[in-house]
């Protein structure tokens, strides 16, 4: 689905993305560990990756997916929205994006791949998925030396060093691109994904667009709020009394 809402309450907003839950190499263990960092929003935004099928098996990605939103719902959240990223993109149920007011958020992974023309935005995201990350994907590096060999020495790498790649001019052209189609008419000012493990803030043309990181080894998880008409990229610190939202990165008025 690709979502488009007209937010006049602007409700309070929070967007992570990928914690990769069940993958070794995430420094996110537990979905519990989530409860500090989702209390007091009304809304919270899951743009994919959050639980990684590629290394469970359907029934243990589900339950960890349970385990998420009862931790959300706990915490007072009211409204939860999914997201499919690569690695999750055979979810039942999941956004391939959503707009909220002038914001678009999703997963990323399709603003480094061609799409091609045919259907709207949100049919070539699904084709997409079903073409290189359907079924085929799920529990498929689970118990695979060759997989964690690789694993381990992706974590040695620090992704900063990708930084320039991952932020390339062809990509910025991109992220305009798909905000123009997935929102005819609108007027989008700000983009939220992750995907890359690089986060950041960069513009292209009239759009600001935020990364948030992630949550393996070599790199840092960060998270996106809006609050009224304030958005603002967020550090997430480990704290001995859990996680936390820590050093602003950006800041923007809508």
């Amino acid at each position: 689905m690709g979502t488009v809402m007209k937010d006049t309450a602007s409700p309070r907003t929070l967007a992570l993305s990928d914690c990769h839950l069940g993958r070794a190499g995430s420094t996110l263990q537990a979905p519990e560990d989530l409860a500090p960092l989702v209390q007091g929003f009304e809304r919270v935004l899951l743009l994919g990756d959050i639980v990684d099928h590629w290394y469970l098996d359907e029934a243990q990605a589900l339950a960890m997916e349970d385990r998420v939103e009862a931790v959300c719902r706990r915490q007072g959240v009211k409204d939860i929205v999914w997201f499919r990223g690569n690695h999750d993109a055979t979810r039942e149920q999941g956004e391939e994006f959503a707009l909220f007011g002038e914001t678009l958020y999703l997963h990323g992974h399709a603003l480094y791949s061609r799409l091609g023309r045919k259907g709207d935005i949100a049919e070539r995201v699904r084709t997409l998925n079903a073409r290189k990350y359907g079924p085929h994907k799920v529990n498929s590096r689970a118990n695979c030396t060759h997989w964690a060999l690789i694993g381990h020495a992706y974590d040695c790498i620090p992704q900063k060093l990708a930084a320039p790649i991952m932020w390339n001019p062809l990509v910025g052209k991109r992220i305009e691109r798909f905000a123009r189609e997935a929102s005819p008419g609108a007027n989008v000012r700000a983009v939220v994904f992750g995907h890359t493990h690089c986060p950041g803030v960069r513009r292209f043309g009239g759009v600001t667009a935020f990364n948030l990181g992630g949550w393996m080894k070599n790199t840092r998880p960060c998270a996106f709020v809006h609050k009224n008409k304030c958005l603002r990229l967020k550090e997430i610190e480990h704290r001995r009394g859990g996680l936390r939202l820590g050093r602003k990165v950006h800041e923007m008025e809508l």
